[in-house]
């Protein structure tokens, strides 16, 4: 089915369900008058509509097993209802051992399948249930009428507004006035750190060149009076003797130093002695891998499969002699023996295994003979292959040896070769200060050193501050100006927007406009015009939890119109506890209506109200 609008429930039956253990069927009509005593099912049958429709109770309380009947595992619910489309339709919703059935028009569905049908449950129980929105939804029920309240267009904002403002916003982008006014600021306060960056920047630079210049004449005066020491200085140095024999010294041992060092250090020829160890290595690994090659194998191997065979036809015949009586067949002419022929009989029998037996004797010397060959050709191969690997080793430690005594020759050599390196270095340093002491102390020397590193490093300090000094000065000025303005042009959009943002908001919460209640979902800061979630409910200007039960109900049905005219849904609304309200004058309802009253020791009642028929009153 398509969503559905609008509906009047026009029938119901109750199987299983709370206190309806058998099944009770009952008619609805525009108003539904439900009466009863206390416990006698008046609330079950709200809970019974909201229980087909959501599969859960009139305030939407997750557990459902309590709406068994006592001792019952099976409820059916049916509810008769006309849809917008002026058609009937039977709504069923079965559980049976904790598995839900639900059936529309004889078609099984799932719950989004109503949810689809009907709206979500949320909707659907705050028209349904005067109550549910404001006691139940808490929170969740201003989310609820964010995504319904209507959207307001931006032009429509905008001709509400003053002729400056909207020229100021008629080409800005406001999908959201809160994130827009959120990032105006955020540029405004930018456009003010540059600002205070820009006039931090103005003042450093002054006070800069200012300290440069003074650093500059300083570094003047004191390079001036470092020039004039070390002027002296060298004076003094030159006018010594003997420096130029010490240069003339210098000169010679540096040219030594520098051959010497040229030179490249004499290394140990080991080639040939590498080649030989390299060849006495593969003949030793050659020699160590070869295995022996037994000479004997073949006639071994016959000699043992001859004793073998022998053996075999030994035990054989052996144990043929051993049991040869009268009457056994002869092996040989294959007829039985006759007491008479057993003693001839027994005698070729027995020198037949005698021969046997003398046969394999020699065979197994002849054996033995050949092992013994075997073994013997054997050990002088393993004694000959001994010698020649301790040969290869001996003149392999020979090789080694010879080779260290060319390595270590080379070393000392090498050794000497730097020793005399490290002198002619002293040489040349001890002649170095020589020279370049002249005729100063060592003292005045050291002086003399320390004025020139000072000199040099006075004048890269002013260098340096002549670079800050003589530098392009900034227009530090103008772009403050060009700043400040675009802050007040900032400034100018954010109180536009907010002036935009509170008509705006003064639209949107028209949606909310009722007879007696008050719904407040947000707060325009004046000063500011930033817009704040709140979320206040009042009626006649106080507070929902002051007031009495009447009041919440005659509040709750404003409520619930108001979701009927945002979602565009006009579902029945289940009053409950209508005997503590004299009247709903505050409001006119627009779609049908069921009113609970307790009626004292009254048996349960579900009655449509005819047209000529007057309202019972309340208990």
């Amino acid at each position: 089915m398509n969503a559905i609008k609008k509906f009047e429930i026009t029938g119901m039956s109750f199987s299983g369900f709370k206190c309806y253990g058998e099944t009770v069927t009952a008619e609805f009509g525009n108003p539904t008058i439900v009466t009863g005593g206390n416990g006698r099912g008046k609330s079950s049958v709200a809970d019974a509509i909201a229980f087909a429709v959501t599969g859960k109770p009139f305030f939407g309380e997750a557990g459902i097993d309590r709406l068994y009947a006592d001792g019952g595992k099976d409820l059916s619910v049916s509810m008769r209802f006309v849809a917008d489309d002026g058609a009937e339709h039977l709504l069923t919703r079965e559980r049976h051992n904790d598995r839900v059935t639900i059936l529309c028009d004889g078609r099984e569905l799932r719950q989004t399948d109503l949810n689809e049908m009907f709206g979500e449950k949320d909707v659907f129980l705050s028209v349904f249930n005067p109550l549910y929105f404001i006691e139940e939804l808490g929170d969740d029920g201003r989310k609820l009428l964010e995504r319904y309240l209507p959207g307001i267009p931006h032009e429509t904002v905008l001709s509400m507004l003053s002729k400056s403002v909207r020229e100021t916003l008629k080409d800005e982008e406001i999908l959201s006035p809160e994130t827009y006014l959120k990032k105006r600021r955020e540029e405004k306060r930018e456009l003010e750190e540059t600002v205070i960056y820009l006039t931090g920047k103005k003042d450093l630079t002054e006070t800069q060149k200012r300290e440069a210049r003074e650093t500059a004449d300083r570094l003047l005066n004191e390079t001036a009076a470092l020039e004039s020491e070390i002027k002296e200085l060298e004076e003094k140095r030159l006018a010594g003797a003997g420096i130029a024999e010490a240069q003339e010294r210098l000169t010679e041992i540096s040219a030594r130093y520098e051959e010497l060092a040229r030179e490249a250090p004499e290394a140990a020829n080991t080639t040939e002695i590498d080649e030989g160890l390299k060849a006495l290595h593969k003949k030793l690994g050659e020699r160590g891998a070869e295995q022996y090659a037994p000479k004997y194998a073949s006639p071994i191997a016959e000699a043992t499969a001859k004793v073998k065979d022998l053996a075999v036809r030994y035990k054989r015949e052996a144990a043929l002699l051993q049991g040869f009586e009268a009457g056994t067949v002869c092996p040989t002419c294959r007829r039985a023996v006759t007491e008479k022929e057993l003693p001839a009989v027994r005698e070729e029998l027995k020198k037949s295994v005698d021969a046997l037996l003398a046969e394999g004797r020699e065979r197994k010397a002849q054996l033995d003979e050949l092992n013994a060959l075997e073994q013997k050709t054997e050990t002088t191969f393993r004694q000959f292959q001994a010698d020649d690997l301790k040969t290869m080793q001996d003149g392999i430690a020979e090789l080694e040896r010879r080779r260290k005594e060319l390595l270590d020759a080379a070393a000392q050599q090498g050794e000497r070769r730097k020793a005399e390196l490290e002198t002619l270095s002293e040489q040349i340093r001890a002649v170095s200060a020589e020279t370049e002491c002249g005729a100063l102390s060592t003292e005045e020397y050291e002086r003399l050193n320390e004025r020139k590193a000072e000199l040099e490093q006075k004048n890269a300090e002013y260098a340096a501050a002549m670079l800050i000094v003589n530098a392009e000065p900034e227009d530090f000025d103008e772009r403050i100006r060009e700043v400040e303005a675009q802050i007040a042009a900032k400034q100018k959009l954010i109180s536009d927007a907010a002036q935009y943002m509170a008509k705006r908001t003064e639209l949107l919460l028209s949606s909310l406009k009722m007879n007696r209640v008050e719904i407040s979902l947000y707060d325009v800061v004046k000063t500011t015009g930033e817009v704040k979630d709140t979320f206040r409910f009042t009626y006649i200007g106080r507070r929902y939890d002051r007031l009495s039960l009447s009041e919440k109900i005659r509040a709750g049905m404003e409520v619930s119109e108001l979701i009927k005219r945002l979602t565009g849904r006009n579902y029945p609304q289940f009053i409950d506890n209508m005997e503590s309200v004299d009247d709903l004058a505050n409001v006119t309802p627009t779609g049908q209506v069921i009113m609970a009253k307790c009626v004292h020791g009254a048996p349960l009642s579900i009655s449509p109200v005819k047209p000529t028929q007057q309202m019972p009153k309340a208990a």
